[in-house]
């Protein structure tokens, strides 16, 4: 009966340890299921995701004035290599370039491209003409890209007033290289009959006549002009004469504005965020754009830097830059003083931040 009973009371603590045991391994089995289970793998990435703030990301083509090699590119290419763009949800999958003017906006009336970086008085020519295009922000908005220069060995032009009686060249008729010679001639008290103004065709083309004899004056740009300077001699920055001018404007269609009117938001936002990472880092910035351009890294770091200094790009519409843009215009013949122009129709501020946004009276 003894034996019995202590065989008993083996039995019931052998089976109660083994119960203990299975108790432990169930829990242990249930905290690493709950650990690891597919339910909880989806929960943690779909965390990742959230922080990161990268979803689905709009795929877009854009214009960009005198593109890649143009000062105007910068801000595009940081925002590209820095992942600003991406950041605000946009993949930009190609930067179409142009030579400037019309054929930039024609690009964006195509209706293929949403954005475009442009001439302020491409876009003003082209609403006069009844294109449906839409200013939504500011681009660059001073001149300091541009430098009008002669031959190394010419002795006699040294300023803006040897070149009376000679032949001064500029692009093409209403670009901006025209616009600013008038300008320039008006604060120089120069009258533009003095001189034989001529266009050249292009940038490259005007060199050509210059290095032929053909012209005593033509224009560059930078940072071209930072990479060949030791080819020529230097005669004035435009920035020198002319403060602000708002060269472009970035423009999108109403339709675009209609339809993904968040889009343009982020676009602008991505944009000037951009332009702040360049005035911030401007040694990096340049070493970016001269591996897009193909340029002299050294060149392209004088040229931004110079351009940093001049303030050069902004989303912000500048009042005092586009009213010089006005006036030139007014000089080339681009836009009468009587025409009237309905500047509620063509801006469009709505999207852009409060930051940077001008009251569009101040242009009426």
């Amino acid at each position: 009966m003894k034996r019995h009973e202590n065989w008993l009371k083996t039995l019931s603590l052998s089976l109660m340890a083994i119960l203990f045991l299975l108790v432990l391994v169930a829990c242990s089995g249930g905290s690493e299921s709950s650990t690891l289970s597919p339910d909880n793998e989806d929960q943690t990435e779909n965390t990742n995701e959230e922080s990161t703030g990268l979803g689905e990301l709009d795929e877009i083509e854009i214009t960009v004035t005198h593109y890649p090699t143009g000062a105007y590119a910068v801000p595009y290419n940081v925002g590209i290599e820095q992942g600003i763009f991406e950041k605000h949800g946009i993949k930009i999958t190609e930067i179409y370039g142009s030579g400037g003017g019309g054929t930039t906006v024609r690009n964006v009336l195509s209706g293929k491209l949403p954005f475009g970086d442009v001439s302020t008085a491409a876009a003003i020519q082209a609403y006069l003409s009844g294109a449906p295009i839409k200013i939504v922000g500011g681009a660059v908005q001073s001149l300091g890209d541009l430098v009008f220069v002669t031959r190394k060995d010419d002795n006699e032009i040294n300023e803006v007033h040897d070149l009376i009686g000679n032949t001064w060249a500029y692009t093409n008729p209403g670009s901006v290289t025209e616009t600013v010679s008038q300008l320039i001639f008006e604060l120089m008290d120069i009258d533009p009959d003095s001189l034989n103004v001529v266009a050249s065709g292009g940038i490259s083309e005007g060199l050509t006549m210059l290095q032929a004899g053909e012209v005593d004056t033509s224009i560059m740009l930078e940072p071209t002009y930072s990479v060949e300077k030791d080819n020529w001699k230097e005669l004035f920055r435009v920035s020198e004469h002319i403060k602000r001018y708002q060269q472009t404007v970035i423009i999108t269609s109403p339709q675009l504005i209609e339809q993904n009117p968040d889009l343009v938001k982020r676009f602008l936002a991505a944009y000037q965020e951009a332009v702040d990472w360049v005035y911030e880092n401007p040694e990096e910035a340049a070493k970016i754009f001269a591996k897009s351009a193909e340029i002299d890294e050294e060149a392209s770091i004088s040229a931004v830097k110079d351009l940093v200094e001049a303030e050069h790009w902004n989303s912000k519409i500048d009042i005092e830059s586009m009213e010089t843009t006005l006036r030139g215009m007014e000089l080339v013949g681009t836009l009468s003083e009587s025409t009237e122009i309905d500047w509620d129709e063509i801006f469009d501020m709505s999207l852009i931040d409060e930051a940077y946004k001008f009251e569009v009276e101040q242009l009426k």
